[in-house]
């Protein structure tokens, strides 16, 4: 038997922004007027009627009342963007496997695995006598079922999630508690694929896929949702708040809350008072200016290394509008990353709750991260001689010429991104590339406006943008991003290459770590020579929760609300 595996993340790429991003692929709304004050009335009504179960030394009950500065952006998970959403699938669906918090793979919905034919066939036993929330069987076959829409559709309606059925044959139910996933080829990254797929209802999706299944991506999936998790989704006002409550069906352990909300707010400041206020139990995120305060009040601010990087994207399509295509020049990029001060942003904008960046798997998910990359020293005297290189003169008003025009640039930024500290990273940036000849100019969008402003016209439109991402401590997800198959879904740059997906391809089907590791290095490095992302920094993961509450695991220093559903299982009021 294989040895026993979270969730992408646009700021896409965690209860927090996608980029599951954004993420993930994340905009942010604050509760406002009378439907706000009954939420949070509700809310507040809830949390105060936990009880202690007999014969049980932990406090039973309540309704744990979680801030984000993020949002949800769909329900359905063949539409989905932003990770609040990715979050809340994890939550209302099972997953063949989960993560502990040693990020090792444990059972959930399959109880079991075993692998045969060279690695080619995965058998996993699932949990007998499940149930979804309306009652209906949950069997092997809505797993069978969820695995071969996603293959059939892969290229079309379902292209968000075609990278967890990489190299996929068929998936079969021959009884109610085994699923037979058959590969054409033995896969590296099993596991982790199945960790990040939500199964889903056969009896509710099923009549959605027919034809060219388009009509999957227009199924709304409003709550109430019929869920299979440890909590079912039973209300949901957009970029508002969303309620859940205990599934007494789940089939896996009982969470010792009644329910969750998760309220949305526009800025972080505004969410920061609604804890310190006892609006809310914790926070998502919090800030590394309110750590001071937070702990001041006697808030828990647990915090770690983080596995999210904030980065510089510079438009990567070869077939981008003329009127900035010098962004494809490669002295461009490098100047680029030279004038960035990773230093200075860590010190100013993450308050030195963090480290530079480099390669776009972060250290801290482990040994994936390749150490020989390493952050671009600052250097504006490197910068302004490559810029001199490439011929683009300085104009009279200190703004260079590049083929004619000014090299003066939109940087799109998502809202979230602006309300934490990407505000502070522009600002930063944008008097160093002026000493450089360069003019930026930020532009503040919702998130869903800012990926639909970079995808535009096939990405030909945008120049530059600021965001983050939220890797898996396996790289696929992160490396996947980047791939041609991934444009309008995933993709953020505009950048596709033959080479590099060949490489994805392989380093996903690679028999032994070593040979993995080393296909995963090599497509680190061409993403870093190439300055697909100009990788900022690590940010730390901070997060603050009151100490009426308990047993809220950082999971191995990852956001313990992120990529399992064990932390909202084992949460629970103090006392």
């Amino acid at each position: 038997m294989e040895s026993h595996g979270q969730l992408p993340g646009k700021d896409g790429r965690c209860w927090t922004t996608l980029r599951p991003r954004r993420g993930n692929p994340r905009g942010r709304r604050q509760i406002t007027g009378l439907i706000a004050a009954a939420a949070v009335v509700m809310l507040a009504a809830a949390a105060c009627g936990g009880s202690s179960s007999s014969g049980s030394s932990v406090k039973q009950g309540g309704v744990f009342r979680l801030g984000s500065n993020s949002s949800i952006d769909s329900l359905n998970p063949f539409v989905a963007f932003q990770a609040d959403a990715y979050v809340t699938f994890e939550y209302i669906y099972p997953m063949l496997v989960q993560y502990n918090p040693q990020l090792q793979f444990v059972p959930d919905f399959a109880r079991s695995w075993t692998q045969s034919s060279g690695g080619k066939v995965w058998t996993f036993h699932t949990q007998p006598g499940a149930k979804w929330s309306d009652g209906k069987p949950l069997t092997a076959a809505d797993a069978a079922w969820t695995y071969s829409t996603i293959l059939k559709y892969q290229n079309g309606a379902t292209a968000n999630s075609a990278g967890y059925v990489a190299h996929l044959k068929s998936a079969t139910a021959p009884d109610a508690t085994t699923l037979v996933l058959t590969y054409k080829r033995p896969v590296a990254n099993v596991l982790s694929q199945m960790q990040q797929t939500p199964i889903l209802p056969e009896h509710i999706w099923a009549k959605y896929a027919t034809g060219n299944g388009k009509a999957l991506t227009r199924f709304q999936n409003n709550a109430p949702i019929v869920s299979g998790g440890p909590f079912v989704l039973t209300k949901y006002t957009p970029k508002q708040i969303v309620l859940f409550k205990r599934n007494p069906t789940f089939y896996g352990t009982k969470p010792h809350i009644d329910g969750l909300g998760l309220q949305f707010f526009q800025t972080t400041d505004a969410m920061i008072t609604a804890l310190k206020s006892h609006q809310l139990d914790a926070v998502e995120t919090v800030t590394p200016t309110s750590v001071t305060t937070l702990k001041a009040a006697h808030f828990v601010v647990p915090s770690s290394p983080g596995v999210v990087f904030d980065d510089f994207i510079i438009n990567a399509n070869p077939q981008q509008d003329a009127s900035h295509k010098e962004l494809m020049n490669p002295l461009v990029r490098q100047a680029f990353d030279a004038a960035i001060d990773r230093q200075a942003i860590v010190h100013t904008s993450l308050l030195g709750h963090g480290r530079a960046g480099s390669s776009i798997i972060p250290p801290a998910t482990g040994h994936w991260s390749d150490p020989a990359i390493k952050p671009t020293p600052f250097s504006l005297t490197r910068a302004n001689h490559l810029l001199d290189q490439a011929g683009y003169k300085m104009g009279s008003n200190g703004v260079r010429m590049a083929n004619g025009h000014p090299m003066s640039y939109t940087v799109i930024m998502p809202a979230d991104i602006q309300n934490t500290y990407g505000q502070r990273s522009f600002q930063t940036i944008q008097p160093d590339f002026k000493k450089i000849g360069v003019q930026l100019n930020l532009k503040v969008l919702d998130a869903s406006a800012a990926y639909n402003a970079i995808t535009a016209n096939n990405y030909k439109n945008f120049e530059l943008s600021m965001w983050d991402w939220y890797p898996l401590s396996d790289p696929d997800f992160m490396l996947s991003v980047l791939t041609c198959v991934t444009w309008n879904t995933w993709n953020d740059t505009g950048y596709c290459s033959k080479t590099y997906d060949s490489l994805y391809q392989a380093q996903s089907a690679a028999t032994t770590p070593a040979k993995r590791q080393q296909i995963v290095n090599q497509m680190q490095q061409m993403i870093a020579s190439q300055r697909v992302y100009l990788v900022l920094d690590y940010p730390d993961t901070i997060e603050a929760h009151s100490p009426a509450w308990t047993d809220l695991p950082l999971v191995a220093g990852i956001s313990w609300n992120s990529m399992s559903k064990i932390p909202f299982e084992s949460v629970h009021q103090a006392g």
